[in-house]
C-alpha cells in the first residue's frame, strides 16, 4: 500500500517518484542497432604516455541501490513541497504533469544537439531542480547546475565527446571533490550490447590495457574506448561519481580515491526501472557526489600485488 503522502501532488517526493522520461522519436535518417554500434573510429587523443590506474571494475547491485534510494526519500516525509506554477520540473507525471505540444516536439531526434536538448529539458533539468528544492537554494544558484561541456582535442578543434558535470567549475582543490560527471553517448552510436560489454564485473584489467589501442584487429571495443573517455574526464575533472547514459539506457558509478577500482550498475532501462524512476535515482547519485548523502560511498580501490 502506498503512503498517503506519496499520492499527495504537492510533494517533490511524491513527483519523483512516479515522473517519467517520454522516449526519443528518433529520424529514420540515424542509423539503426540492435544490440551493438557501429565500431568507433580510432581516437588518437585516448593513446597517453602515462599509465591510467584502474585495475578493478565491480557491480553495484540494483536492489541495493534501489534500497537506498528508498531510505534517503523516506527521510523527507511531507516537508518538500513544490510549487506547480515551477514551470522547471519537466518531466510527464500521472496525476499532475503532461506533456505540452512544445515539450512533444523536442522529443524527435535527427541529431545530436536535438539528443541534447531532449536530455537536458526532460531529465537533467528535472533532476537540478529537484536538487535546489531538497537543498533550498535559489534558481539561480551558478553551482546547482548541469554543464554542458564538449572535449575536444588538444591537437585541433576536433570534439571527441560530450559531458555534463554538476559541482564546482573550478579547479580541484582537494583529493575527493564534490560533484559528478555525465558522460552522454546518442543512442545511435552506443548500443545496449556495447553498455553491457562495458559495466560487466572485471577482476583485472591487464597492465597498461586502457593505455595506447594497439592497432589493427585488437583495436579497441566502443566499451573500452569508453572506459577510457570515462577514466580521462573523470581524472581532470577529480569527480568520483560518474553516469553514463544513452537516454535510453543509464549507468551508475564511482570511482575509488586512488582510481584504481570502480563500481557501477548494469544498464538501466529509461521506462522500466521497477518501482523506482531514473529522475530518483539520479537526484540521489547527484547528492552523494555533493557530500549531501550518507547513503552510499565510493567504491573500494583495487587490492595490491606487490
Amino acid at each position: 500500500m502506498v503512503d498517503e503522502y506519496e499520492l499527495d501532488p504537492t510533494l517533490l517526493t511524491s513527483y519523483l517518484c512516479q515522473a517519467y522520461l517520454p522516449p526519443l522519436i528518433l529520424d529514420e535518417s540515424l542509423p539503426p542497432i540492435e544490440h551493438f554500434a557501429r565500431a568507433w573510429p580510432r581516437i588518437e587523443e585516448l593513446d597517453m604516455d602515462f599509465t591510467r590506474l584502474i585495475r578493478q571494475v565491480t557491480e553495484i547491485p540494483l536492489q541495493a541501490l534501489q534500497n537506498a534510494v528508498r531510505l534517503y526519500y523516506m527521510g523527507f516525509e511531507n516537508r518538500l513541497r513544490v510549487d506547480w506554477e515551477n514551470n522547471r520540473l519537466t518531466m510527464p507525471c500521472p496525476g499532475i504533469t503532461v506533456l505540452s505540444k512544445i515539450a512533444m516536439a523536442r522529443l524527435s531526434v535527427s541529431c545530436e544537439l536535438d539528443f541534447l536538448t531532449a536530455l537536458e529539458h526532460f531529465i537533467l533539468g528535472t533532476a537540478a531542480e529537484a536538487v535546489r528544492t531538497i537543498e533550498r537554494r535559489p534558481f539561480d544558484e551558478d553551482e546547482l547546475k548541469f554543464n554542458l561541456i564538449r572535449v575536444s582535442s588538444a591537437r585541433s578543434t576536433k570534439k571527441l565527446w560530450t559531458v555534463f558535470s554538476f559541482g564546482p567549475q573550478i579547479r580541484p582543490t582537494g583529493i575527493l571533490r564534490p560533484g559528478i560527471v555525465i558522460l552522454v553517448i546518442p543512442p545511435w552510436l552506443l548500443g545496449i550490447g556495447d553498455l553491457k560489454e562495458f559495466s560487466s564485473r572485471r577482476v583485472q584489467f591487464n597492465p597498461n590495457e586502457l593505455d595506447r589501442e594497439p592497432p589493427g584487429t585488437t583495436a579497441w571495443s566502443n566499451a573500452t574506448k569508453l572506459w577510457a573517455m570515462l577514466y580521462d574526464t573523470c581524472r581532470v575533472s577529480a569527480y568520483r561519481w560518474f553516469v553514463v547514459t544513452t537516454y535510453q539506457h543509464w549507468v551508475f558509478g564511482t570511482w575509488s580515491v586512488e582510481w584504481s577500482g570502480a563500481e557501477l550498475t548494469a544498464p538501466v532501462p529509461f521506462d522500466r526501472t521497477r518501482g523506482m524512476s531514473i529522475v530518483e535515482m539520479l537526484t540521489f547519485w547527484v547528492e552523494c557526489s555533493r557530500d549531501m548523502c550518507k547513503y552510499w560511498r565510493i567504491s573500494a580501490d583495487a587490492p595490491r600485488h606487490d
